[in-house]
């Protein structure tokens, strides 16, 4: 990695206190004390020895540092004889601490001038993100540090006899790991989201499976685990705080989940297929991730798409335009293009991506989750994965989807019917074939000229007033107001990409710089395709008990501004915008001891439900008023535009919600049956909930990376959004949706735990009392 990169001080710190066989200590070579004047570092590299022999014999310690410049250096005295070293890169040696220390904490005069020559480090900030100061080579070497220092924790809490355990030598050894980490592994492989060179992506990848590989392997050591569930049992474990109670209960409840009481041979198998499984989901990610999927299209078969659409998309020699299927192109040309063979050709070419090579891999990957929930005493793979989620059970998410599905039918066949009509009379304008149905390609280019017919939104027109600078600052101003927060945005940061803009963040009542975000907002190739959030740093307790920073970053894919105009966002985008700038703030404002429970580290089917229920200020008057304003002038959208676009949310609700049901029971299905022809499957379920057939050569179970991840939890994002209307209609739409002191409850009870308290407690500490359907429901205009 380069000198500015992460790494590995607080491990290394820790375990140069602890008798450990790590080898990060000069030896000299042959074993003698002076061969040649020669010695070796801790990586077995050739050095000079620091000192003849007999010169640090007047210094009491093991370890020091004398120069008041290079603090990257310092020595360990043995048998009187100086060995010099290095710090791990990212540090520098601390007299105060007497360890390396992260180097923002070391006041040296040759750190800050190095820091003065190059992007500037904020404080707290452990990592360098400016991957374009990384090589393949660094990054795969760095990867590999951090799986010796890994190992060497987990050799240390493995080796201490059962009758001495405590916390300090099993438990906070294990938490600290947990925390440096997270902060570590996760700066090398978040670049193969965003890095722009694909070496460098490809090396992130393959440090990612490295890196997963090694964690598997330690969380399944019997002897650690013995250790652990020995010390759960001892008067000391009785006597811990709350959050260290949890985590030592969670994790010998994970260890047991791991298979870690499995006889001999099938944990064996067990671990196999656990590192299968990994590397087949990283594939399988990976290759939606370096997708570049297109088509050609004359400019008289987009007709209907948005000039500026147009103009973004580059042309062939022979004129044609090239459309790809990043989102600011599909959208456009799926909801606006009036030639159905080019959204056809549109929905074709999206829906095939990595279906040869991702539909061996999903299909593998099922029938090993399912072989790992046999071996575990489990039915179906859901029932494993659901014992943690707050639905508890498949029954109960079978009852929820089955429910909801019969419910939202009722509404689709009024809103297909109004479809068909705007069909079968495009046809006799345009001249095509109506054959009385509705096809794939139809579905979300109906749904919006339901819209502009039956609503009079214009979203051509509207998307003028949501110039992604004016919505990026008005969104700011709402969630500093709600959660009383200040953002500051910082220059010449270390960043991945020149777009990348970072934002300081501060409580406003006390001052106290809290962390950092980035946003990544427009598509390129190589780059993740989608939105997410991604939190980098939990600002929870480092192993000397100091809160650390919070850093979070957003990854979207919005246009880009033209010449012409600056970027613009259509009202769904802005939707999204609010989404998952939501999540940076969960990764930002929680609190947590451990790290482990930070952030969004909540269950599976509920840590939607706190940007869902942010989702609702982009249909509040109010709110949508601070976010908007004409890109010529910032002139405000007409009163009957935004009256308008309120009115339209309830539009086309249960086609768009039986559209979510339907990847959230194949998913389901796919992991209650063990075993599937995901490609069939598809076709008959979704012809069977919206009576739409699938395209031929396309398979859903190859493109929903959800299922990487979020496998059998799909359903999440449907049942966690009965929690974030309750919560909304609740508190919010009573007391204010700008209301500060609600803002503040909402931080305090919903964000600040992260996962250390159970959804259920932080709902009902919020709502005053327990959760219910009834606001879920009414928003979708469904009876109770």
């Amino acid at each position: 990695v380069c000198s500015k990169m992460l790494l590995v001080f607080g491990l290394l710190a820790y375990l140069s206190n602890l008798s450990l066989s790590l080898q990060i200590v000069p030896v000299l070579k042959d074993g003698s004390p002076i061969n040649n004047g020669e010695c070796s570092n801790d990586q077995g590299q050739a050095v000079p020895c620091a000192n003849p022999p007999n010169t640090c014999l007047h210094r009491a310690e093991d370890y020091y540092q004398e120069s008041s410049t290079n603090c990257a250096e310092y020595f360990r005295c043995v048998a009187g004889v100086a060995y010099s070293y290095k710090c791990p890169l990212g540090t520098l040696w601390s007299r105060e601490a007497n360890v390396c220390d992260w180097d923002f904490r070391v006041q040296c005069q040759e750190a800050s001038e190095a820091a003065a020559a190059a992007s500037i480090r904020y404080p707290g900030i452990l990592s360098n993100y400016d991957y374009r100061q990384m090589t393949p080579e660094s990054l795969l070497a760095e990867s590999e540090r951090l799986i010796e220092v890994m190992t060497e924790v987990y050799d240390s809490v493995g080796s201490v006899p059962r009758e001495s355990v405590n916390f300090e030598n099993v438990i906070k050894p294990l938490i600290d790991l947990d925390g440096d980490i997270h902060t570590q592994s996760g700066a090398l492989t978040f670049s193969t989201n965003v890095a722009l060179e694909k070496a460098l992506r490809d090396a992130s990848s393959d440090a990612n499976k490295k890196i997963t590989d090694v964690q598997i392997d330690l969380s399944l050591r019997k002897d650690v685990f013995l250790n652990i569930k020995q010390f759960s049992q001892t008067e000391e474990a009785k006597n811990l705080n709350y959050e260290q109670k949890r985590y030592v209960e969670e994790t010998v409840r994970a260890g047991k989940r791991n298979g870690l009481l499995l006889a001999i041979d099938d944990l064996e198998e067990f671990k196999k297929n656990k590192k299968r499984i990994s590397e087949l989901g990283i594939d399988f990610r990976k290759c939606l991730s370096e997708d570049t999927s297109h088509f050609y299209a004359d400019e008289k078969d987009l007709s209907g798409v948005p000039a500026d659409v147009i103009e973004s998309m580059e042309k062939d020699e022979s004129g044609k335009r090239k459309v790809t299927t990043k989102y600011t192109h599909y959208y456009p040309v799926i909801k606006k293009c009036k030639n159905p063979k080019t959204r056809y050709l549109m929905e074709k070419t999206k829906q095939t991506i990595c279906v040869e090579e991702n539909t061996p891999r999903i299909e593998e990957l099922i029938t090993l989750r399912q072989r790992q929930a046999t071996l575990l005493g489990y039915p179906t793979h859901a029932a494993f994965v659901l014992e943690e989620k707050m639905a508890k059970n498949p029954e109960n998410v079978e009852k929820f989807l089955t429910d909801l599905s019969s419910k939202l039918q009722v509404l689709w066949k009024r809103e297909k019917e109004t479809m068909l009509g705007l069909k079968e009379a495009e046809s006799k304008e345009l001249g095509f074939d109506f054959d009385g149905t509705l096809a794939k390609e139809d579905f979300w280019y109906y749904v919006s000229e339901v819209e502009k017919n039956n609503y009079s939104v214009d979203k051509e027109k509207l998307k003028e007033y949501f110039p992604l600078e004016t919505v990026t600052s008005g969104m700011m101003e709402i969630y500093q107001r709600l959660l009383g927060l200040k953002f500051t945005k910082l220059e010449g940061g270390e960043v991945w990409h020149d777009d990348v803009s970072q934002y300081q963040v501060d409580d406003k009542a006390t001052g106290e710089n809290i962390g950092y975000f980035y946003m990544d907002l427009h598509p390129r190739d190589g780059k993740y395709g989608h939105a997410a959030m991604w939190g980098l740093q939990p600002g929870s307790l480092d192993r000397f008990g100091n809160r650390q920073k919070a850093v979070a970053t957003m990854v979207c894919n919005f246009p880009q501004s033209t010449a012409e105009k600056p970027a613009l966002l259509e009202h769904r985008q802005v939707q999204t915008f609010f989404h998952e700038f939501g999540h940076v703030m969960h990764g930002i404002c929680s609190r947590t001891n451990i790290s482990t429970f930070f952030g969004t580290a909540t269950e599976g089917d509920f840590v939607e439900a706190p940007s869902q229920m942010l989702e609702n200020w982009v249909w509040e008057e109010e709110s949508l008023k601070l976010m908007s304003g004409h890109f010529k002038d910032g002139s405000p959208i007409p009163t009957d535009l935004l009256k308008n676009l309120v009115a339209s949310k309830s539009a086309n609700e249960g086609g768009k919600s039986l559209r979510q049901m339907f990847f959230a029971t194949y998913d389901f299905m796919v992991h209650t049956r063990g075993e599937a022809d995901t490609v069939q499957l598809a076709k008959v379920l979704y012809k069977e909930l919206l009576g739409i057939e699938k395209i031929e050569g396309t398979n859903i179970g190859a493109n929903l990376g959800h299922l990487i991840g979020y496998d059998a939890g799909y359903y999440g994002y449907m049942w966690s959004l009965v929690f974030s209307q309750d919560m909304f209609d609740t508190r919010f739409a009573k007391e204010g949706i700008l209301n500060p002191q609600t803002g503040m409850d909402y931080r305090n009870m919903i964000l600040r735990p992260g996962g250390s308290q159970d959804g259920s407690e932080m709902l009902k500490n919020f709502l005053g009392r327990e959760p219910n359907q009834e606001a879920f429901l009414k928003s979708k205009g469904l009876e109770l």
